[in-house]
């Protein structure tokens, strides 16, 4: 049998919060019971959901770093934005891979971001909004569910 990463953590949550936190005596240890528990919950959700958010947000941000390559006129921040959207296969799908990746597409995102702001036009407009579209959708896709 191979352990399900979220419903393990889950289970010690649950464990934490439920059961041993009731027999803590101290304020203090009910707090580091409490946190403990609560840092398990969050990772259990994250731990499902990582490599499926990751590539969402690393497709999503290439397919606007490549768009904004077409309009920037700096032309070396142009080439960095079509080379980082080139290169968002992983090798694998490991998670420490796929953050590797989602960090190399926002730091140019970040850049292409502020030359954007200040570069004129109809399409570079366009281009601003579909950015904070991503951003928007990029903090939904982080939501947690409440606990219990």
């Amino acid at each position: 049998m191979t352990p399900e990463a979220p419903k393990v953590l889950n289970g010690m949550a649950s464990a934490l919060l439920v059961k041993l936190m009731p027999e803590v005596r101290t304020p203090f240890g009910q707090s580091v019971a409490g946190m403990a528990g609560m840092l398990a919950f969050v990772l259990a959700q994250e731990s499902d959901r990582a490599v499926d958010r990751l590539h969402r947000e690393n497709e999503a941000v290439a397919a606007i770093l490549r768009d904004a390559a077409a309009i920037l006129p700096d032309e070396a921040l142009s080439d960095r934005a079509r080379e980082a959207a080139g290169t968002r296969t992983p090798p694998d799908l490991r998670v420490s891979t796929m953050q590797a990746i989602n960090d190399r597409l926002r730091a140019v995102f970040i850049e292409v971001h502020a030359a954007i702001e200040d570069t004129p036009g109809d399409d570079a407009r366009a281009l601003e909004e579909r950015i904070w579209e991503e951003i928007r959708e990029s903090t939904r896709r982080r939501h947690l569910e409440a606990l219990m």
